[in-house]
């Protein structure tokens, strides 16, 4: 990891291949209502089968509205993965985030999803650590939860790669849900 950066007032974490932005409420609205302007304002081409499975209409909505309503709140909610490209524009490979900031307990809730074509290449656990590493840099955070369907077994892996451990499994209407959780900062 290289480290946290600010691109003008924007939230940014880079790491060894990934460049992560945190939306703002003029990104968020962007990616709702102006793809091309959303992509050139962060610097990449536009990805034609954006956003990643899982990041639909109604999750873009809610980013927007949790931005709109608490602008502090950038980086506790939607996260863009860019792959820097050499002499070209960045590549969007991905997205992520938190469900809003620490509760009381200090705990969080991460997810993320990758566009297939970036999938199995290490680019997810990459961006997963990163966002943990933003994170855990606020003494706030205590814990970090996560779920996933049983039968994706790469985001499974992604989970465990970066320090999660399973606590639970249920059934929920989507199917057989695993749920995860990592203590803060580890070794």
């Amino acid at each position: 990891m290289t480290g946290p950066s600010a691109s003008q007032t924007r939230i940014e974490q880079r790491t060894d291949r990934l460049r992560l932005v945190a939306l703002d409420a003029q990104l968020a609205r962007l990616q709702l209502e102006d793809r091309d302007g959303f992509f050139t304002a962060l610097g990449a081409r536009r990805e034609p089968a954006w956003p990643p499975e899982r990041i639909d209409l109604p999750s873009m909505s809610r980013t927007l509205e949790a931005l709109s309503a608490a602008p502090d709140e950038a980086g506790w909610h939607a996260w863009t993965f860019l792959m820097p490209m050499q002499g070209g524009l960045d590549r969007a490979v991905g997205a992520g985030g938190f469900y809003g900031p620490p509760g009381p307990d200090g705990a969080i809730e991460i997810g993320y999803a990758m566009l297939p074509s970036f999938r199995e290449q290490g680019l997810a656990t990459e961006a997963v650590e990163g966002l943990l590493d933003w994170a855990f840099s606020d003494g706030r955070v205590k814990s970090v939860r996560a779920r996933t369907l049983a039968h994706l077994a790469a985001s499974r892996r992604v989970l465990e790669k970066t320090g999660f451990a399973e606590t639970a499994q249920t059934r929920e209407p989507e199917g057989v849900v695993v749920h995860y959780q990592r203590a803060g900062r580890q070794a």
